[in-house]
């Protein structure tokens, strides 16, 4: 796609990856609080209860922590999130059976005496407030840990007492609350980061005068297409030109008017290179660079033709030039890449095109077909004029 349209796309799967690592940054720490906290419960079941009891349950709370912990060290950085659903429903699995191990502890409510229920009512909301607010940066985790606790407190509110079952209902009406609103907040600010990332991602690969791609963005751009080729063994073109006789433009007419010529050239280029997949980038200088992916020599052809024309169409005056208007010279190259060839080698064909067509009169196009897996031939080349 043209770089030269300056726009921030938002992408949802990386505000999603971003969410990730919020919720497991703080695991270790995490983890540790669950432990104490659980182990304070289990006093409090050995006491009021029974130690095996307490001890079964503590087991079950550190098994379940223990989950959602290493979940977080099972590559959570590098889940593609469009593509595999099956890693981020474990995730959210693991976020509800560690909620789960906490809501077990409403079955013990009903057999404990008044002075336990509220010591367990304490540890409870303790570690979920605690808790919550990581996961509720990513709705499904939050939906999930909460049903993992509420779900038996809500079994179990029917066999409390009245007075213990007010109380239960108001804290949790107050931590849902609360806790979605903060979510929704720690949501927003993730989201601000993550914008204020991509806007410099975007500003780090463009060019600042003419706004389009410059030379950092271009050396990936083809790299990704150059595999890409290769893995589905389309064709690939490139197309390197240079605006005629700048050096003279620019002494003759001065730096600023010499800006300003490049920036009508990107205006005319961008016009001309549309499709989605297509680069147009400021090499350097007065050097462009067009990546066309999936097109053959005779489509490159018919692009670098269209470029020609826009440039001369713009009827800008250059007096220092033969033609007496701005033009460009273009040399392409096309290639059938195989893992034998080299991405350097379409670039130094598309140059020696480019240099051909300077040495014969300039505003115009020359091509190279490269031959497929014998591309570092010189003499194998093969010249086209257009």
């Amino acid at each position: 796609m043209n770089s030269a349209a300056k726009t921030t796309n938002f992408d949802p799967h990386a505000l999603a990856r971003e969410q990730l690592k919020h919720i497991y940054f703080y695991r270790n720490r995490a983890f540790l609080l669950k432990a104490i906290l659980g182990l304070m419960a289990a006093v409090v079941l050995a006491v009021q209860l029974h130690y095996l009891v307490a001890l079964g349950w503590f087991v079950a709370l550190l098994a379940t922590g223990a989950w959602h912990w290493q979940m977080g060290g099972m590559g959570w950085q590098d889940v593609e999130l469009r593509a595999n659903h099956s890693n981020i429903h474990r995730h959210i699995m693991a976020a509800g059976i560690s909620g789960l191990g906490w809501g077990t502890l409403a079955a013990a409510l009903v057999w404990l005496p008044r002075t336990g229920q509220d010591a367990l009512l304490v540890l409870m909301v303790v570690a979920i407030t605690s808790t919550m607010p990581r996961l509720v940066v990513l709705p499904p985790f939050f939906v999930a840990f909460s049903a993992g606790v509420l779900g038996p407190l809500v079994l179990a509110l029917p066999f409390l007492q009245s007075e213990m079952r007010q109380v239960v209902l108001l804290l949790l009406a107050v931590l849902a609350i609360s806790l979605w609103f903060t979510g929704k907040e720690m949501r927003r600010v993730l989201a601000d980061i993550l914008l204020k990332q991509i806007s410099f991602e975007n500003a780090s690969w463009e060019d600042r005068l003419t706004g389009l791609a410059n030379r950092r963005r271009f050396d990936e751009r083809l790299a990704e297409s150059w595999h890409q080729a290769i893995r589905l063994q389309v064709p690939l073109s490139l197309i390197m030109l240079d605006v005629d006789h700048f050096k003279r433009y620019n002494d003759h007419y001065g730096h600023q008017a010499g800006d300003t010529c490049l920036q009508r050239v990107a205006a005319a280029l961008s016009s001309r290179v549309k499709r989605a997949g297509d680069l147009l980038a400021r090499y350097g200088g007065e050097e462009f660079a067009i990546v066309l992916f999936h097109t053959s020599m005779n489509d490159g052809r018919v692009v670098s033709e269209s470029v020609r024309e826009a440039v001369a169409g713009m009827e800008l005056k250059h007096e220092q030039s033969a033609n007496g208007i701005v033009t460009v010279s273009l040399g392409g190259a096309t290639i059938i890449p195989t893992k034998d060839a080299k991405v350097e080698d379409l670039v130094r064909s598309a140059d020696m095109a480019l240099y051909r067509a300077k040495e014969l009169g300039r505003n115009r196009v020359e091509w190279n077909m490269m031959p497929a897996g014998n591309s570092n031939q010189e003499q194998e080349l093969q010249p086209q004029a257009l």
